[in-house]
C-alpha cells in the first residue's frame, strides 16, 4: 500500500525513544497548523486489528507479558521490533489515507522505519530522524513513570531495567545507521541542545518558514 494521491502533504519525524519527537511535533502543529498523527496513540488499535497469520509479530503483543518481553536477548528484541513495525506500517498508511481535511499531516513515532518511509516520499526534505544519545536517553527515560510500571511487573526488575534500556539504545543505533545509509537527515539529541534548538532545526530542514510565507 502507498499514500493515496488525495492525501494532504505529509511530513515524517522518526527516531529513537526519548528524543523529543512528540514535543517537537506538537509545537510545530500549534505554530504551522499540522494535523499530527502520533503513531503510539494508534498502536493499541493496530494490535487489536492484527491476526496471527498476517501479523504474527504484532499479534504476539496480545499474548506476552512485560516479563516475557523484558527477558529477551537484545538481538531477539530488536529483530522482533523491526518485524513488528514492518507489519504495522500498512495499517498506519490506511489511517493516513482516511484523513480528509486539507491540512498538511505530520506523522511521528518510533514505529517509522527509514526503509519503509523511503518508498512513500515525494521529497527527501519531508522526513527527518531524531535520535537521542545514550546520556540524554537515560536521563529522560528514568523520569518516565511507564518505565517503572513495566519493570515492576517483572520477576527481576533490575534485569528488566537493564534490558529495557539496552533495547532502546540498540533500536536507536539501528535507526541512526539506517537513516544515514539511506541519506536521510538525522539530528542527534544530547544535553547540549534544548527542545527549541531541535524545533528550529526541524523547521529549517522542512522549510516551514518559506511555506508559511508562500501561504500568506
Amino acid at each position: 500500500m502507498n499514500i493515496d494521491n488525495k492525501t494532504p502533504l505529509i511530513y515524517w519525524i522518526g527516531g529513537s525513544t526519548c528524543a523529543g519527537k512528540t514535543t517537537i511535533s506538537n509545537i510545530l502543529s500549534t505554530k504551522y497548523g499540522f494535523t499530527v498523527y502520533h503513531c503510539d496513540e494508534y498502536l493499541g488499535k493496530h494490535i487489536e486489528k492484527s491476526n496471527s497469520l498476517e501479523h504474527p509479530n504484532l499479534n504476539r503483543l496480545t499474548k506476552v507479558s512485560w516479563n516475557d518481553i523484558l527477558s529477551l536477548k537484545v538481538e531477539d528484541y530488536l529483530n522482533w521490533t523491526i518485524d513488528l513495525f514492518h507489519e504495522e506500517f500498512e495499517m498506519i498508511l490506511e489511517d493516513l489515507n482516511t484523513i480528509s481535511n486539507d491540512k498538511p499531516i505530520l506523522v511521528e513515532g518510533v514505529n517509522l522505519l527509514p526503509e519503509l518511509i523511503k518508498d512513500q516520499l515525494f521529497d527527501y526534505g519531508h522526513t527527518i530522524w531524531v535520535v537521542a544519545d545514550e546520556e540524554f536517553y537515560k536521563c529522560h527515560q528514568m523520569q518516565r513513570k511507564e518505565l517503572f510500571d513495566r519493570i515492576n511487573e517483572c520477576s527481576n526488575p533490575e534485569l528488566a531495567l537493564d534490558n529495557y534500556m539496552s533495547y532502546d539504545l540498540a533500536f536507536g543505533k539501528y535507526i541512526f545507521n539506517e537513516a544515514k545509509r539511506l541519506d536521510f537527515k538525522v539530528i542527534t539529541v544530547n544535553n547540549e541542545n534544548d527542545i527549541k534548538d531541535n524545533v528550529d532545526l526541524v523547521t529549517s530542514y522542512f522549510n516551514l518558514m518559506k511555506c508559511t510565507a508562500n501561504n500568506e
